[in-house]
This record gives structure tokens, sequence and C-alpha cells, in this order.
């Protein structure tokens, strides 16, 4: 007779494996065994040791990155274009510091998006986004006791268009991660660059931000993703911005996890970030 025990062993296997296998089409679980605890662990020393960032070129298989490029295509026409100017701490400016100073230093940010309730029902990009393996996986690549979908209805994963002089100019984030997916390179231009490590929630180092700011310093690393990259980075604490597009069209989908149940974006970010506010 078969062990009580095996059949529950064997079962708990089963239905991970059903689990993996609806997003298989997507990611490439292969090279990619996200639902792996070896691997998670493998993929959170890596994030440690290249100063918070975490790489994982060709995470989307070839149809992935097909059927989720096609998606972005096609709900492109209702994106919103948002452009503003923001100093790299995203706060208000310090009027006992001049203009030039890193404290008020303006950036330029500019791209189109798109909202998680402007997506349709049956969308792929929605489904990754839900899947309790993914999760589970950023989870345990951030070694956090919890984490939770977001409570946002625009937020909680969205699509970030960037055409011919689009980018994020350099920035700090007020979360503590982000979770990207570059659903489709630009030709030239729109690479990743961070500076690890330049503040601390005592020191903003304005001398250490005016060196990355002015292009002087040997902080600055620069990363260049493919299609069907997944980036898991924290930039709470270490600036980072996107370079200007210059040919092309880059695509990324945002994927937002919270360690809190309930958490919704402000409105005035909704506003910048939308266009609309939420219905009263």
């Amino acid at each position: 007779d078969t062990c009580p025990m095996r059949i529950v062993a064997r079962a708990g296997r089963w239905a991970a494996r059903a689990r993996v296998r609806g997003i298989g089409i997507l990611v490439d679980v292969k090279s990619h065994p996200i639902q792996d605890p070896e691997y998670v662990v493998e993929c959170r020393e890596r994030m440690q040791k290249n100063s918070g960032l975490l790489h994982l070129r060709s995470f989307l298989t070839p149809e992935g990155i097909q059927l989720l490029q096609e998606e972005a295509i096609h709900a492109a026409p209702q994106a919103f274009y948002s452009e503003e100017s923001h100093n790299t701490y995203l706060d208000k400016e310090d009027p006992s510091f001049p203009p030039t100073h890193p404290r008020n230093q303006q950036q330029r940010s500019s791209k189109r998006l798109v909202a998680f309730d402007q997506l349709p029902l049956d969308s792929k990009l929605k489904n990754l986004y839900r899947s309790p393996v993914l999760k589970a996986f950023v989870q345990g690549v951030l070694a956090l006791p919890k984490l939770f979908e977001s409570a946002d209805p625009m937020n909680a994963v969205h699509l970030n268009y960037f055409g011919a002089q689009d980018r994020l100019g350099w920035h700090f984030d007020n979360s503590e991660f982000f979770v990207n997916l570059l659903l489709k390179r630009a030709r030239e231009g729109g690479q990743f660059q961070f500076a690890y490590d330049t503040r601390t929630d005592d020191d903003p180092n304005y001398a250490i931000v005016q060196q990355v700011l002015s292009e002087s310093s040997d902080l600055t690393q620069t990363v260049d993703p493919t299609s069907g990259s997944l980036l898991i980075f924290r930039g709470r604490y270490s600036m980072h911005r996107v370079k200007p597009v210059t040919a092309g069209e880059r695509i990324a989908a945002i994927l937002t996890y919270e360690q809190k149940l309930g958490v919704v974006m402000n409105e005035y970010t909704r506003q910048k970030f939308f266009g609309r506010t939420l219905p009263v």
C-alpha cells in the first residue's frame, strides 16, 4: 500500500506543477525555476552581491514576449502621457538651498502609461501578476515575511511606454523595491542606471548625489536588459534612472506588490501617472 504521507506529498507536487504550468507559456521555468526553493536562495544571494539588483535575462519565453507585446500594443491607444519635472528625492524643493543644489536640481521624466483597470479581464499580464508562484518567488528573493498584491485598481500592474526622448530622471523610490518586466527593448537608449546606497534615512548624502548627477561618480552602474528580462531592485536608498530613448520604443510592465494589505497610491501620484482619480 502507498503511504498516505507520500500521497499528500505527491498531490502537493502535482498542484505545484499545475500552478507552474499556468504561467509556463509566459515564463521560462526551465531556465528560471522560480518554484524551486534552491533557485530562490540563489537569486537572493545574486541580488545581495549585485548591489540590490536582480537581473534575470530571458525570464520570459519567446512566446511570452510575443503575447505580452501584442497585449501592450493593443492597449497602447488608451495610454496617458505623463511628463513632469522633479528632484532626485521626489519631494518639494527646499528654499534654503539654491536651484543648482542636488536637493533641488530638476530632473525630467516622461512616458505613457496604461493602468491595471484598462487591461482586459483575460489579460495574460494580469494573470502573471496574480500568479501565486511569481509572488512567492518575489517574496522569497526579497526575504519578506509577507507580500500581497496591490489593492490599487490602477497601479497594481501597469504598462510604461517610452518613445523618442522619453526617460525616467534620476530619483530615489518611496517604496522599498520594484518589480519590472521589460517587454520590449528600445533600439537605442533606454538603459537602466543606478548608484548603490547613495543615501540613508539620516543622511541625504548630497555630495555623492551631486557626483552622480554631474556624471563624475564611479558608483554609477549601467544595465541594458533585453526584451523578456525581469528586474527586481531595491531603489529606496539607491538613486536610479532610465536613460532617454533615442530610437525605437521601450515597453515595461511594473508589477506592484506590497508588504501590507489594502495599500493604494495617493491621489496626487495617481493624477500624475494616469491623468485621473478614483471615482468618489
